[in-house]
């Protein structure tokens, strides 16, 4: 068992890290299978095939219940309500468990995540309701970013997303019950005797999980002092309650004298008082993942077996992975298991006192997580050991007991009133201490995003420090543990620039780099409540980078698809000076464009070729049109111009481009023949939604740019597309989809359906000009 689980264990991994484009080099697997009873490289080999070939059936097994991708118009949809609904932006969201679907007879989603806009019914957890739903298979913006929405989605088992058709056919099956009624009804009264304010949220989420009343200060403290793990109900929480379990099972066995050894009433009280505090977080996959481990070592004391910390670390992540492989898609996963195997290693062989075993394990997690951490979430907090060497005590021994028992003594009022009130007040007062730290010391250190190779040698520094003093190699530490520190894209050439065009909806988004500086052209979209897409592709785009400054942002027109992100990233970034077609909302001081504007930034030429100065076009037509050019290459963007405006533009067009940023997203009356003959692109971005309201692309204009020998990058279907250009001349760095694709991503072959009908055009539509007989026929 011992040299079969490790192997297994990386092939399940392997299986679901794996990209969908190795996949057919997965068939010579099968028969490695058959080597499973010889010993030595071939039992390797077959222990990998069998885990990778679980996972990839355990995958097929979870895409099977997503729904179908053709379903264009709302459908009744009936289930219970399994999460806390939770309310932000004018919009609520909650996750509904489904028991039937109409005219879907077989596989039903394991849950379906439902996003309510405008008038806002009064759903609550555990009550079981009739919705009509738009189902959509679970899909996400694809950029290079760190977080990645469909992966999160499928980790956490949420096989469908949808939005609510409207609330006339809305209707309440049952009242609410069960654990998430039990959840929610609790919360509410911690909340009522603990009083509003930050120390009551964080009651309220120590006790059930319910994070609701965590706004985006209290967050940012919790990042900053590197505590966000104390909300966290996992380990640490799910081991002091086991604990509490133990003690008050081995007092029992001694004062009433019961049977048996007494490992078993405490072992068994453990088990019990942990599982109890499991389902009050709702059984959230932290919380399973400790329990599991908990249930393990447990196990192995009831039967008395010899298990080694490291053969029960790993006996837990079988129990963990091989019924749930998507769980090593959460980073969560990868930091639960790191912290304990942390914890063992520190404390091998060592007999030191509480004090010094304590400040060792928290330095060494610190430190041993961070790489982890950078990698997963791009922030280090500096202030998370000694913050943690404060609290973590403080938590351990008084803030977790007296939640727990003030929550035990709700059966009495005034006395958990007092109790959780107290309590609140202090947890208030360490998160004003926690704000003022933050503020002193500029809060968390942002890493631009790194090579995996920079993550990697960070934990092997990590581990070398571990390991006693005189150890060899440990003074390798500081050169392996630099390459995350000062990770980032390396800096271009003079007279390079390198262009991405980002996924954000039904909008624009782009961002030029140089050498020197960066420019960014369009926000992305906003939406009803005042959320936007910029917060969560444009931004941490540009986090990733390290770009602390935009230099220049050219909002092309004012609508909202090419605005809507701009507040956000004025609060986020200096922002040198911004250029726009016609007046912005609010207080936005610009500059408006018009032909003849021009700079030059580390040899690339930055030229305004549109509208002409003087004009008294609006809306669309008042689109800036902005050429970026190198020695080797040029780029076109064209906003939203149409019609006149794009007859004008053909008209005084000097030169050909190597990409174009295709006019008002695809739109049938865009990228007319006269454009594509002067611009003869050999690249064509879209930037549209995928499944929008709008029908876009037009089908035409995508037919248009495939006769004109343009490769068409549809955003909505393919992700981010980046491109740089140099002296050389253009080079096409690869679609954000593509190279993704993993096995639970959606496929970058799932084309758009509108009211249930495909579009019409097929992923060869998309590669250059027809071939062969002229089924496609070119033309004006």
């Amino acid at each position: 068992m011992a040299g079969t689980l490790p192997w297994s264990l990386l092939g399940v991994v392997a299986g679901v890290w794996m990209p969908q484009a190795l996949g057919p080099w997965l068939l010579p697997l099968l028969p490695m299978v058959a080597l499973l009873p010889l010993r030595g490289p071939p039992r390797v080999a077959a222990l990998l095939a069998l885990g990778l070939l679980w996972a990839l059936l355990w995958q097929g097994h979870a895409l099977s219940l997503r729904p179908d991708p053709s379903l264009g118009e709302p459908v009744p949809v009936s289930g219970r309500v399994v999460s806390l609904p939770e309310q932000s932006d004018g919009r609520l969201r909650f996750r509904l468990a489904p028991d039937a679907i109409a005219g879907t007879a077989d596989r039903l989603p394991r849950s379906i995540r439902v996003t309510v806009y405008g008038e806002l019914p009064a759903i609550a957890a555990g009550e079981r309701w009739r919705l009509r739903l738009r189902l959509r298979r679970p899909r996400g913006f694809m950029n290079p970013v760190r977080f990645d929405y469909e992966r999160w989605l499928a980790a956490n088992h949420i096989d469908a997303t949808a939005y609510l058709a409207g609330l006339e056919a809305a209707e309440r099956l049952a009242p609410a019950r069960g654990l998430p009624a039990w959840r929610s009804a609790l919360s509410a009264r911690i909340a009522a005797a603990a009083g509003a304010g930050d120390g009551s949220a964080l009651l309220r989420g120590l006790v059930t999980g319910d994070r609701r009343g965590f706004d985006d200060a209290l967050w940012e403290v919790l990042r900053a002092t590197g505590t966000s793990h104390l909300m966290a109900i996992s380990g640490l929480h799910v081991g002091l309650v086991a604990g509490a379990g133990h003690l008050i099972g081995g007092l029992l066995w001694g004062w009433l004298r019961l049977p048996g050894p007494r490992r078993l009433p405490e072992s068994v009280l453990a088990l019990l008082f942990a599982t109890v505090y499991a389902g009050l977080a709702g059984f959230a996959l932290p919380t399973i993942r400790a329990l599991t481990m908990l249930g393990v070592l447990l196990g192995g004391r009831l039967l008395r077996l010899p298990l080694a910390p490291g053969r029960a670390l790993g006996l837990a992540g079988a129990v963990v992975l091989l019924p749930d492989p998507a769980a090593a898609l959460a980073p969560g996963f990868w930091l639960s298991f790191a912290a304990v195997a942390w914890i063992l290693l520190v404390l091998r062989g060592r007999r030191d006192p509480a004090w010094r075993g304590l400040l060792r394990i928290q330095l060494m997690l610190t430190v041993g997580l961070a790489p982890v951490l950078a990698l997963a979430f791009g922030e280090l907090a500096p202030l998370a050991l000694p913050v943690n060497l404060l609290v973590l005590p403080l938590f351990s021994l008084v803030v977790v007991p007296l939640a727990l028992g003030g929550t035990l003594l709700l059966a009495w009022p005034p006395l958990a009133g007092l109790v959780l009130e107290t309590l609140a007040g202090g947890l208030e007062a360490l998160v004003a201490a926690g704000s003022w730290l933050a503020a002193v010391t500029g809060g968390t250190l942002a890493l631009p995003m790194g090579p995996r190779w920079a993550a990697a040698a960070a934990t092997l520094a990590a581990l070398l420090l571990a390991l006693p003093a005189g150890f060899p190699g440990r003074r390798l530490v500081p050169a392996l543990a630099l390459p995350l520190l000062l990770a980032g894209p390396p800096p271009l050439a003079p007279g390079t620039a390198e262009i991405a065009y980002l996924e954000v909806g039904q909008g624009s988004a782009a961002v030029i780099r140089t050498r020197g500086t960066t420019t960014v052209v369009d926000t992305g979209p906003a939406w009803s409540g005042g959320a936007n897409a910029a917060t969560f592709t444009l931004i941490p785009y540009l986090e990733g980078l390290g770009v602390q400054r935009i230099d220049t942002l050219m909002v092309t027109h004012a609508d909202a698809d090419h605005r809507g992100g701009l507040p956000a990233l004025r609060a986020r970034f200096d922002i040198g000076r911004v250029i726009a077609g016609e007046a912005l909302p609010g207080d936005v001081a610009v500059s408006r464009c018009h032909r003849g504007q021009r700079w030059e930034r580390d040899g690339v030429a930055f030229d305004v070729l549109g509208p002409p100065a003087g004009h008294a076009w609006a809306g669309n037509a008042a689109s800036c049109i902005l050429a970026v050019a190198t020695d080797g290459g040029r780029v076109l963007f064209t906003g939203d111009v149409e019609g006149a405006a794009e007859s004008w533009l053909a008209e005084t067009l000097a030169a050909p481009v190597d990409v174009l940023e295709v006019p008002h997203h695809g739109s049938a009356g865009s990228g007319g023949p006269a454009l594509l003959a002067v611009t003869r692109p050999r690249h064509a971005v879209v930037s549209a939604g995928f499944r929008n309201a709008y029908g876009l692309p037009s089908p035409e204009t995508l037919r248009r740019l495939r006769c004109a020998g343009a490769r068409v990058h549809d955003l909505g279907r393919t992700g981010a597309a980046r491109f740089r250009l140099g002296p050389e001349g253009v080079r096409w760095l690869g679609d954000e989809r593509r190279r993704r694709a993993g096995w639970l991503h959606e496929d970058l072959r799932r084309l758009r359906f509108r009211g249930g009908e495909q579009i019409h055009y097929a992923p060869a539509d998309l590669l250059g000009p027809p071939q062969g007989t002229g089924e496609l026929p070119c033309g004006n």
